[in-house]
Protein backbone atom coordinates (compact mmCIF):
# COMPACT_ATOMS: atom_id res chain seq x y z
CA UNK A 1 0.00 0.00 0.00
CA UNK A 2 1.54 3.50 -0.66
CA UNK A 3 2.38 5.42 1.90
CA UNK A 4 -0.33 8.51 3.38
CA UNK A 5 1.45 11.39 4.64
CA UNK A 6 -0.26 14.04 6.93
CA UNK A 7 1.27 16.81 9.15
CA UNK A 8 4.54 14.87 9.34
CA UNK A 9 2.37 11.74 10.13
CA UNK A 10 3.09 8.39 7.85
CA UNK A 11 0.60 5.18 7.69
CA UNK A 12 1.32 1.96 5.99
CA UNK A 13 -0.88 -0.99 5.80
CA UNK A 14 0.24 -4.31 7.22
CA UNK A 15 -1.49 -7.43 7.01
CA UNK A 16 -1.80 -10.08 10.34
CA UNK A 17 0.44 -12.51 10.63
CA UNK A 18 -3.13 -14.60 11.48
CA UNK A 19 -4.95 -12.71 9.14
CA UNK A 20 -7.66 -12.24 11.67
CA UNK A 21 -8.87 -16.03 11.42
CA UNK A 22 -8.11 -17.27 15.15
CA UNK A 23 -10.26 -15.08 17.28
CA UNK A 24 -13.98 -15.47 18.48
CA UNK A 25 -15.36 -12.51 16.46
CA UNK A 26 -14.35 -11.34 13.17
CA UNK A 27 -11.34 -9.69 12.88
CA UNK A 28 -10.28 -7.43 10.07
CA UNK A 29 -6.33 -9.15 8.75
CA UNK A 30 -5.39 -5.93 7.47
CA UNK A 31 -4.80 -2.49 9.49
CA UNK A 32 -2.82 0.82 8.69
CA UNK A 33 -0.66 2.02 11.09
CA UNK A 34 0.16 6.05 11.53
CA UNK A 35 3.73 6.77 12.99
CA UNK A 36 4.40 7.44 16.69
CA UNK A 37 3.95 11.48 17.96
CA UNK A 38 5.90 12.62 20.73
CA UNK A 39 3.04 11.90 22.91
CA UNK A 40 2.98 8.11 22.19
CA UNK A 41 6.60 8.58 23.26
CA UNK A 42 6.26 10.16 26.42
CA UNK A 43 3.61 7.66 27.28
CA UNK A 44 5.90 4.43 26.65
CA UNK A 45 8.62 6.40 29.08
CA UNK A 46 6.21 6.52 31.52
CA UNK A 47 6.39 3.97 34.38
CA UNK A 48 4.06 1.01 34.44
CA UNK A 49 3.76 -1.98 36.15
CA UNK A 50 1.92 -3.45 32.85
CA UNK A 51 4.38 -2.61 29.93
CA UNK A 52 3.04 -5.01 27.48
CA UNK A 53 -0.61 -2.69 28.40
CA UNK A 54 1.53 0.27 27.46
CA UNK A 55 2.76 -0.54 24.30
CA UNK A 56 -0.39 -2.58 23.22
CA UNK A 57 -2.78 0.75 24.21
CA UNK A 58 0.21 2.58 22.05
CA UNK A 59 -0.33 -0.02 19.08
CA UNK A 60 -3.96 0.60 19.08
CA UNK A 61 -3.61 4.18 19.61
CA UNK A 62 -1.48 4.53 16.35
CA UNK A 63 -3.85 2.31 14.30
CA UNK A 64 -6.26 3.88 11.77
CA UNK A 65 -9.33 1.81 12.66
CA UNK A 66 -9.64 0.33 15.86
CA UNK A 67 -9.36 -3.63 15.38
CA UNK A 68 -12.52 -5.75 17.06
CA UNK A 69 -9.88 -7.53 19.56
CA UNK A 70 -7.79 -5.08 21.30
CA UNK A 71 -4.10 -5.36 20.81
CA UNK A 72 -3.81 -6.10 24.06
CA UNK A 73 -5.81 -9.49 23.37
CA UNK A 74 -4.30 -10.69 20.07
CA UNK A 75 -2.22 -13.51 19.90
CA UNK A 76 1.42 -12.72 20.48
CA UNK A 77 2.56 -13.16 16.69
CA UNK A 78 0.16 -10.50 15.63
CA UNK A 79 1.29 -7.99 18.90
CA UNK A 80 5.29 -8.26 18.26
CA UNK A 81 4.34 -7.90 14.29
CA UNK A 82 2.79 -4.64 14.95
CA UNK A 83 5.41 -3.73 17.11
CA UNK A 84 7.99 -3.92 14.92
CA UNK A 85 5.97 -2.42 12.01
CA UNK A 86 4.98 0.44 14.52
CA UNK A 87 8.45 1.19 14.98
CA UNK A 88 9.37 0.65 11.54
CA UNK A 89 6.46 3.06 10.28
CA UNK A 90 8.31 5.92 12.89
CA UNK A 91 11.55 5.69 12.96
CA UNK A 92 12.94 3.48 9.67
CA UNK A 93 13.46 -0.22 9.33
CA UNK A 94 17.19 -0.15 10.36
CA UNK A 95 17.93 -1.19 13.40
CA UNK A 96 21.58 -0.71 14.85
CA UNK A 97 22.78 -3.50 17.46
CA UNK A 98 26.28 -4.46 18.58
CA UNK A 99 27.24 -8.45 17.52
CA UNK A 100 29.63 -10.71 18.06
CA UNK A 101 31.69 -11.73 15.12
CA UNK A 102 32.93 -15.87 15.23
CA UNK A 103 34.92 -15.35 12.00
CA UNK A 104 36.93 -12.14 13.04
CA UNK A 105 36.21 -12.92 16.67
CA UNK A 106 35.56 -8.63 17.06
CA UNK A 107 32.52 -7.37 17.73
CA UNK A 108 30.95 -5.00 15.27
CA UNK A 109 28.33 -2.75 14.70
CA UNK A 110 26.10 -4.01 12.02
CA UNK A 111 21.97 -3.00 10.86
CA UNK A 112 19.28 -4.97 10.73
CA UNK A 113 16.42 -4.55 8.28
CA UNK A 114 13.19 -4.83 10.19
CA UNK A 115 11.05 -4.44 7.21
CA UNK A 116 13.16 -7.42 5.41
CA UNK A 117 12.71 -10.07 8.35
CA UNK A 118 11.27 -13.36 7.05
CA UNK A 119 7.56 -14.12 8.24
CA UNK A 120 5.73 -17.29 8.52
CA UNK A 121 2.41 -18.36 6.91
CA UNK A 122 -0.24 -19.14 8.78
CA UNK A 123 -1.67 -22.13 8.31
CA UNK A 124 -5.19 -22.96 9.97
CA UNK A 125 -4.72 -26.82 10.45
CA UNK A 126 -0.77 -26.40 11.66
CA UNK A 127 -2.47 -23.96 14.23
CA UNK A 128 -5.09 -26.05 15.42
CA UNK A 129 -2.53 -29.65 15.39
CA UNK A 130 -0.76 -27.40 18.03
CA UNK A 131 -3.16 -26.02 20.36
CA UNK A 132 -4.76 -29.52 20.75
CA UNK A 133 -2.67 -32.58 21.76
CA UNK A 134 -2.69 -35.90 23.58
CA UNK A 135 0.05 -35.89 26.94
CA UNK A 136 2.85 -38.41 26.34
CA UNK A 137 2.06 -40.08 29.81
CA UNK A 138 -1.65 -39.55 30.74
CA UNK A 139 -2.56 -39.52 27.37
CA UNK A 140 -5.43 -36.95 27.82
CA UNK A 141 -6.65 -34.63 25.11
CA UNK A 142 -5.49 -31.18 25.92
CA UNK A 143 -6.42 -28.24 24.44
CA UNK A 144 -4.35 -24.53 25.17
CA UNK A 145 -4.55 -20.84 24.69
CA UNK A 146 -2.30 -19.05 22.57
CA UNK A 147 -0.39 -16.72 24.75
CA UNK A 148 -1.40 -12.57 24.90
CA UNK A 149 0.54 -9.90 25.92
CA UNK A 150 -2.29 -9.39 28.42
CA UNK A 151 -1.98 -12.75 29.51
CA UNK A 152 1.76 -12.54 29.96
CA UNK A 153 1.46 -9.02 32.01
CA UNK A 154 -0.95 -11.09 34.38
CA UNK A 155 1.61 -14.56 34.60
CA UNK A 156 4.32 -11.82 35.84
CA UNK A 157 1.71 -9.87 38.13
CA UNK A 158 0.55 -12.77 39.83
CA UNK A 159 3.91 -14.49 40.16
CA UNK A 160 5.39 -11.78 41.94
CA UNK A 161 2.83 -11.16 44.11
CA UNK A 162 2.22 -15.10 45.09
CA UNK A 163 6.15 -14.33 45.44
CA UNK A 164 5.89 -12.09 47.87
CA UNK A 165 3.18 -14.03 50.02
CA UNK A 166 4.06 -17.26 49.98
CA UNK A 167 8.06 -16.94 50.62
CA UNK A 168 8.50 -19.95 51.71
CA UNK A 169 7.15 -21.83 48.71
CA UNK A 170 9.10 -24.12 47.04
CA UNK A 171 7.72 -24.15 43.21
CA UNK A 172 8.37 -21.74 39.93
CA UNK A 173 5.38 -19.78 40.25
CA UNK A 174 6.06 -18.48 36.97
CA UNK A 175 5.70 -21.97 35.35
CA UNK A 176 2.50 -22.72 37.29
CA UNK A 177 0.66 -19.39 35.92
CA UNK A 178 1.88 -20.06 32.70
CA UNK A 179 0.42 -23.34 33.13
CA UNK A 180 -2.64 -22.35 34.50
CA UNK A 181 -3.65 -19.52 31.87
CA UNK A 182 -2.55 -21.93 29.13
CA UNK A 183 -4.46 -24.72 29.84
CA UNK A 184 -8.08 -24.31 28.13
CA UNK A 185 -9.55 -27.54 28.30
CA UNK A 186 -8.54 -31.17 29.33
CA UNK A 187 -10.40 -34.31 27.28
CA UNK A 188 -13.02 -31.32 25.88
CA UNK A 189 -13.75 -30.32 29.57
CA UNK A 190 -12.90 -26.85 30.77
CA UNK A 191 -11.77 -26.85 34.21
CA UNK A 192 -12.71 -24.27 37.18
CA UNK A 193 -10.07 -22.50 38.75
CA UNK A 194 -9.62 -25.50 41.35
CA UNK A 195 -9.77 -28.36 38.90
CA UNK A 196 -7.16 -26.68 37.07
CA UNK A 197 -4.77 -26.47 40.02
CA UNK A 198 -5.63 -30.01 40.74
CA UNK A 199 -4.69 -31.07 37.22
CA UNK A 200 -1.14 -28.95 37.26
CA UNK A 201 -0.50 -30.17 40.45
CA UNK A 202 -1.07 -33.99 39.19
CA UNK A 203 1.09 -33.44 36.28
CA UNK A 204 4.06 -35.54 35.55
CA UNK A 205 6.87 -33.97 34.21
CA UNK A 206 6.98 -35.13 31.07
CA UNK A 207 3.65 -33.59 30.50
CA UNK A 208 4.15 -30.55 31.95
CA UNK A 209 7.18 -30.16 29.86
CA UNK A 210 4.87 -31.38 26.42
CA UNK A 211 2.07 -28.71 27.35
CA UNK A 212 4.74 -25.65 28.09
CA UNK A 213 6.79 -26.97 24.40
CA UNK A 214 3.40 -26.87 22.66
CA UNK A 215 2.64 -22.61 23.81
CA UNK A 216 6.25 -22.19 22.64
CA UNK A 217 5.28 -23.88 19.15
CA UNK A 218 1.88 -21.91 19.08
CA UNK A 219 3.80 -18.47 19.76
CA UNK A 220 6.51 -19.55 17.22
CA UNK A 221 3.84 -21.45 14.12
CA UNK A 222 3.33 -17.54 12.40
CA UNK A 223 4.87 -13.68 12.50
CA UNK A 224 8.21 -12.94 12.29
CA UNK A 225 11.20 -14.81 12.25
CA UNK A 226 13.87 -13.48 14.21
CA UNK A 227 15.40 -16.29 15.16
CA UNK A 228 17.57 -17.11 11.93
CA UNK A 229 18.96 -13.62 10.77
CA UNK A 230 22.21 -12.95 8.75
CA UNK A 231 23.98 -9.89 8.77
CA UNK A 232 27.42 -9.60 6.65
CA UNK A 233 30.16 -8.88 9.13
CA UNK A 234 31.53 -5.10 7.91
CA UNK A 235 35.04 -6.00 8.73
CA UNK A 236 35.10 -9.32 6.97
CA UNK A 237 32.24 -9.86 5.30
CA UNK A 238 31.98 -13.12 7.44
CA UNK A 239 27.89 -14.64 7.37
CA UNK A 240 26.55 -13.95 11.28
CA UNK A 241 23.71 -15.99 12.23
CA UNK A 242 22.15 -13.89 14.78
CA UNK A 243 18.70 -13.55 16.53
CA UNK A 244 16.65 -10.55 17.17
CA UNK A 245 16.71 -8.50 20.36
CA UNK A 246 14.97 -5.32 21.69
CA UNK A 247 17.23 -2.60 22.79
CA UNK A 248 17.65 0.71 23.05
CA UNK A 249 17.88 1.56 19.54
CA UNK A 250 14.65 0.13 19.01
CA UNK A 251 12.32 2.96 20.00
CA UNK A 252 15.43 5.62 20.60
CA UNK A 253 17.32 5.37 17.19
CA UNK A 254 20.55 7.20 17.31
CA UNK A 255 20.68 7.36 13.50
CA UNK A 256 18.20 9.96 12.75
Amino acid sequence: MKDKQTNYTIAEGYELPSKGLIYDKPVDGQVELRSMTARDEMKRLNHSTAPYKTLADIIEGCMLEKPAVHVYDMALADYEYLLHKLRVVTYGENYNTDLYCPYCQKYISATIHLDQLASKEFDMDTFKELTTFTLPKSGKLVSINFQTPHMLDEIATRSTEAARKMKDADIDFETYYTLRFGIDSVDGMRLDSVAVENFINKLTAADMQKILNQISKVNACMGLVTDDIHVACPECAGDIKTFFQFGPEFFRPTNL
